[in-house]
């Protein structure tokens, strides 16, 4: 029998893992459970990977949030999971996207010289004396896409 503070101690650690504050008091006897980081077997391969569903498993708060610890949820893994295992998914994926390679035109004449880069997601072109000023414009003018 789980005491009071028990409780009360498994109920903030199941809402700091994304499960709602009610669920201890209205948990079912059966869930099933995803998986937001993959299962490996002994020799290092995936065994089971993201996004696989384990059913029939049981819904008291107390396992289910001893396999929170190990990246299994009740719901699907996904961009708007806030999960450790999908944050790092993200990261990792925005961290490898390759950037866009921003055309640079430098403008030469006796009086001063100007360096004009294109805007990768529209046809604005900053200006500027320098590459400096110049990307300076740009990164002003790349809120104007969030």
């Amino acid at each position: 029998m789980v005491g009071v503070s028990e409780r009360n101690q498994q109920k903030l650690e199941l809402a700091n893992a994304g499960f709602s504050l009610k669920y201890i008091d209205e948990w079912q006897s059966k869930t099933s459970l995803y998986r937001h980081k993959p299962s490996y077997n002994i020799e290092g391969n995936v065994s089971e990977g993201i996004g696989t569903v384990i059913k029939g498993v049981p819904g008291n708060p107390d396992y289910v949030l001893r396999k929170a610890r190990i990246g299994l949820f009740p719901w699907l893994p996904g961009d708007t999971c806030e999960c450790r295992w999908c944050r790092e998914k993200a990261v990792k994926a925005v961290k490898e996207k390759p950037k866009e390679e921003v055309k640079k035109e430098i403008l030469t004449s006796q009086s001063e010289t100007t360096v004009k880069l294109k805007c990768p997601n529209c046809d604005y072109i900053a200006s500027g004396t320098s590459g400096v000023s110049a990307t300076s414009s740009l990164r002003a003018h790349a809120s104007v896409h969030k």
